[in-house]
């Protein structure tokens, strides 16, 4: 419940800090794709205890991304007959999201590493 709070209370201050809107939240949620692949990569093996590990990642980066605001937002321009931006804005979340999870995943494998 903490992790959830914090990665609200943080989607709540950018929500401050940014302009509204369908690009910030692409912005929110790619960027908790990539910290997302890089903290579960980083962390497997035992490097923290699981309910710490579940705390942070569905917590805290769970509760400061956002996919209800995703939806909605696409259906807003759907509503408006933005049929391109529509299309655009979910092939660049969930095209990006993917591939920002992965970058985080081979950013995490790369910091692991010891010389």
């Amino acid at each position: 419940m903490i992790g959830g709070a914090l990665g609200a209370s943080l989607r709540l201050l950018t929500g401050v800090l940014l302009p509204f809107g369908a690009w910030t939240t692409l912005g929110i949620n790619g960027l908790g794709c990539l910290l997302l692949g890089f903290f579960l990569t980083y962390t497997a093996g035992g490097r923290l205890s699981e309910p710490l590990r579940t705390g942070i990642s569905a917590g805290v980066l769970g509760g400061f991304t956002t996919f209800s605001t995703f939806s909605v937002e696409t259906i807003a321009f759907l509503q408006k007959g933005l049929w391109l931006q529509a299309a655009s804005y979910v092939a660049a979340s969930l095209l990006g999201g993917v591939i920002l999870a992965w970058c985080g995943m081979l950013a995490a494998r790369k910091a692991g590493r010891t010389s």
